[in-house]
């Protein structure tokens, strides 16, 4: 079980609190569970979900390519909570799961597009080494990305980055809050 509880969804008397938790139940990014332990203190349940639903569920960047940055995240900071779980949406949109094998090797493999190759060294380097976004690495994104574009790029690595740290500290596992829910699982978490 988690280190924080997770709130009572009866306690839960705000409209937008309530309907952030039945987004978490529907889409599954965020899932039930993170989303009950922010509802813990309404107010950063709603500096979190905002941003989550304007930047990543909406925004002009194709959701299907900040899934596979927010996956990419996961991946190399080994957030096996966050690294489970696979936006509905971005499937919808035609991202399979074979799209989230290479995510790691990204640059030297030919299952991604130019586009997707520069959102994700990008992505790399605000985790990994933000010093690093050289005149090589911002003449791919002003290739393929319009300043705005970078942007939302750059403020979504951001907010994912940061909640897949604090999740690894609250040590969340799946389906330990609504547990009938597996929306949002990726197929081998469903299936466990």
């Amino acid at each position: 079980m988690a280190r924080i509880s997770y709130v009572d969804p009866q306690s839960l008397t705000d409209p937008e609190l309530v309907e952030y938790l039945e987004n978490a139940r529907r889409f599954g990014t965020p899932r039930p569970e993170t989303q009950a332990i922010r509802s813990n203190v309404p107010a950063v349940a709603k500096a979190f979900s905002r941003p989550w639903e304007s930047i990543f569920r909406r925004g002009g960047v194709e959701h299907a390519l900040k899934e596979l940055c927010r996956v990419y995240v996961s991946k190399t900071v080994e957030c096996r909570y966050c690294g489970s779980q696979r936006s509905l949406r971005a499937r919808e949109q035609g991202l399979a799961e074979t799209d989230y094998e290479e995510l790691l090797e990204f640059e030297r493999s030919d299952q991604f597009t130019a586009r997707q190759k520069a959102a994700l060294l990008y992505t790399s380097m605000l985790v990994w080494n933000p010093e690093g976004a050289d005149e090589r690495v911002w003449a791919q994104l002003r290739e393929h990305f319009s300043d705005e574009e970078i942007v939302e790029l750059g403020q979504f690595v951001q907010l994912t980055y940061g909640q897949q740290s604090v999740i690894r500290t609250w040590d969340v596992g799946h389906r330990e809050f609504l547990a009938d829910t597996t929306a949002g699982l990726a197929p081998e978490r469903v299936e466990g």
